[in-house]
């Protein structure tokens, strides 16, 4: 690249909702503290949503190309297409493309205009419907530049990219801001007493997150911690049969007078919430990294999470933080009955997590995504 200009960075991402998920919220992150003196950010959203104008509010270009089945080819053409009518008028010089599903748009944008496209890969990229076999079949024959995994699971569980350079990045946080969360505003937010114990989650709403664990957990917790109360955020499918399972749920398990599902959940409030938690759960059966389990423990809570690759990453069973089998409301159960019954142990473990969490501040994240880009373009050569 030539040092006239700023090289502009077009990310793709396949959320448009206000309410991100981890991935997208660390590409959020990257374009709020990327160094503008050497980077210019854009963004293109796959989905409807509100994420687009939010960016747009804080200064970036920022679209949304809404994504259909694959199976729509006049869908697929809009976006790609889309996609090179803004890399060509924005004179885009690297396609960022997060998630598996914004892969093979960005790819065959990138392709049609001479653009480098590096993969930006969070959960493991593993074809098994029929569809995604196809997919994986073209992308196979369109490679990118570089591919970038969140964690070493990630890129040992992807399928092969035979002479494709890959970098691990783990995602980071803003260390200051998750700690700087006040407990007693979340409680009066919330309607929960002073006094009473208080689990919380944060993840989106999907079997694989393992809410319904949380709640059979819960309704076994009650009877031994009468008080206890939980706060389960994150944005739901409200005409999936697993929302409509969870309502059963809670109401088998008398627990309506206990547990709050408040949608999602941002910042500041977020970090109010996990000031105010006894304990944060995260039982997820499937974690490349976990973001939300890194969040908490920033914020000095004691955490208590499904021993998948992720959590497995950032916690030290006992050390700074509790790992129970996935699929275990059992395990996971008296995990947080014992936490609740032994504050001493719960602040020592939300101490140790704190600590621990400072591996990974969001500034050391950027810079390591920028001396990617920075590679990538240096093997474009001047532009």
């Amino acid at each position: 690249m030539s040092g006239s200009r700023p090289a502009r960075i077009l990310f793709v991402d396949s959320s448009g909702y206000e309410d991100l998920g981890g991935a997208s919220t660390v590409l959020d992150e990257l374009i709020e503290r990327v160094d503008r003196t050497r980077f210019v950010p854009a963004l293109a959203c796959l989905s409807p949503g509100r994420w687009p104008e939010l960016v747009r509010a804080r200064g970036t270009p920022a679209y949304s190309f809404p994504r259909a089945r694959l199976r729509s080819a006049r869908n697929l053409v809009g976006i790609v297409a889309g996609l090179a009518g803004v890399i060509r008028s924005r004179r885009i010089d690297l396609v960022h493309a997060s998630e598996n599903t914004a892969l093979l748009y960005a790819t065959l944008a990138g392709r049609l205009c001479g653009t480098p496209v590096l993969w930006h890969i969070h959960s493991p990229l593993q074809p098994r419907a029929r569809s995604e076999r196809a997919v994986a079949a073209v992308l196979r024959r369109l490679p990118p530049a570089h591919i970038v995994f969140t964690s070493e699971g990630a890129r040992q569980r992807t399928i092969p990219f035979p002479g494709v350079a890959a970098t691990v990045v783990p995602p980071g946080v803003d260390l200051a801001r998750r700690a700087a969360g006040d407990g007693a505003r979340a409680r009066a937010a919330f309607g929960i007493p002073v006094g009473a114990p208080l689990v919380t989650m944060f993840a989106r709403i999907e079997p694989m997150k393992g809410q319904a664990d949380l709640v059979r957990a819960l309704g076994t917790l009650r009877r031994t911690h009468p008080d206890v109360r939980a706060v389960l955020c994150g944005p739901p499918d409200r005409a999936s049969r697993y929302w409509a399972r969870l309502g059963e749920l809670v109401g088998e398990l008398d627990l309506a007078e206990h547990l709050q599902f408040p949608g999602d959940v941002r910042p500041p409030l977020k970090d109010d919430l996990v000031a105010a938690s006894d304990v944060v759960a995260h039982p997820s059966l499937a974690e490349s990294f976990g973001l939300a389990v890194l969040e908490a423990m920033a914020g000095g809570r004691a955490v208590v999470a499904g021993d998948t690759d992720g959590p497995r990453l950032l916690i030290e069973d006992g050390v700074d933080g509790v790992l129970v089998p996935p699929g275990d409301p059992d395990a996971l159960g008296a995990a947080l009955a014992r936490l609740l019954d032994h504050p001493e142990e719960r602040a020592a473990l939300g101490a140790a997590a704190q600590r621990s969490a400072r591996r990974h501040d969001v500034v050391a994240m950027v810079e390591r995504f920028e001396a990617v880009w920075d590679e990538v373009l240096a093997q474009r050569g001047p532009g």
